[in-house]
């Protein structure tokens, strides 16, 4: 299936818009759920897998290098390292299918499980020593000798201070064994890497969503030589609920044009897909969105939202001013 894609600098290839975001592969659902959800989405055209080290209590990276067995050269893979995954214990294994059931039957009960999984990790991993050990491990459980990106994982400002770190980073790219690095971490984080201007910087990576959209509207788009990536762009649980709640108001509100609000309704799964996902990638710096898509409808949905939005550019356009107001003026968060 063709998807929209936009071409890499350097890299001499392109990919798709949409990337499947793996921080849930093998954590939210287990393998056989986590194997499908990845072949639905190779299936649709999505070439680009981002994960990391600690993903999925640290299993991620090897059901992913499972899964593309036979089709590395065909993908673009992204990890993460600055985060180590908790020690595999067997009562980790009892514990996890009994997770994954607490989250079917109550979404709201992710924030508790995230903070769960934060204590069980360990972060701030940023030596020199530890990024080799580190993908090295990544290498290994993906099975390829060679990672398109490289992310610090939620990088403190500190660690961009680390020359010695960039230096091997560097070298990395230049023995192959990296073709990209990046920082991958919170908004105040990306904006003094830019400042910073670090050598060899290539590629962001950061929350981005309908209640926080500024810095994919302030200043990526100036940065034409580093790829600009958001995550976690419908927030979770919680931030889906949220977001459906902001647009039906915008749908009832007189200023909202009618055709707008006849498109609005009924607000449902593609709806907010097609709004976050355009809002995130239209008219911004941001080149690449990358969500987690476990479940078929929402692969479906965030698909058809990149290839054929029902909004008009200039609607995604007044959307994200209105959302921009609403949300100032409410204070809203998810």
């Amino acid at each position: 299936m063709s998807m929209q894609s936009i071409a890499l600098s350097n890299l001499d290839t392109r990919t798709p818009v949409l990337g499947f975001g793996c921080s849930a592969v093998m954590g939210r659902v287990g393998r056989k759920a986590s194997l499908a959800a990845l072949a639905a989405a190779y299936d649709t055209g999505v070439i680009f897998y981002d994960t990391a080290r600690s993903y999925g209590y640290g299993e991620s990276e090897a059901l992913l290098g499972e899964f593309l067995g036979g089709r590395r050269d065909k993908v673009l893979l992204s990890t993460k390292f600055g985060i180590r995954p908790a020690a595999a214990r067997p009562v980790k294994r009892v514990l996890k299918p009994l997770a994954r059931a607490l989250l079917r039957l109550a979404p709201s009960a992710r924030r508790i499980m995230q903070g769960q999984l934060t204590s069980m990790s360990s972060s701030g991993h940023f030596s020199v020593a530890a990024m080799h050990e580190s993908l090295n491990e990544s290498l290994r459980a993906l099975r390829t000798d060679y990672v398109d990106f490289l992310f610090l994982h939620e990088a403190s400002p500190s660690a961009l201070e680390q020359d010695d770190l960039f230096a091997a980073l560097r070298q990395l790219v230049a023995a192959g064994k990296v073709r990209r690095f990046g920082i991958a971490s919170q908004p105040e984080v990306i904006e003094a890497a830019i400042a910073a201007r670090l050598p060899g910087l290539q590629a962001v990576q950061f929350p981005c969503n309908l209640f926080d959209l500024s810095l994919a509207d302030r200043w990526l788009g100036a940065e034409g030589d580093v790829l600009a990536i958001a995550n976690h762009p419908f927030g979770g649980g919680a931030g889906i609920a949220a977001g459906k709640s902001l647009l039906t108001r915008l749908a009832s509100a007189p200023e909202t044009p009618t055709d707008l609000r006849e498109k609005l309704l009924p607000m449902n799964n593609a709806v907010l897909a097609d709004v976050v996902l355009n809002a995130i990638t239209g008219d911004t710096g941001v080149q690449v969105v990358v969500p987690s898509m476990l479940r078929l409808d929402h692969l479906r949905a965030n698909v058809a939202a990149i290839n054929h939005s029902r909004f008009s550019t200039e609607e995604i356009r007044w959307l994200r001013g209105a959302i921009a107001g609403s949300t100032a003026n409410r204070g809203l968060e998810y």
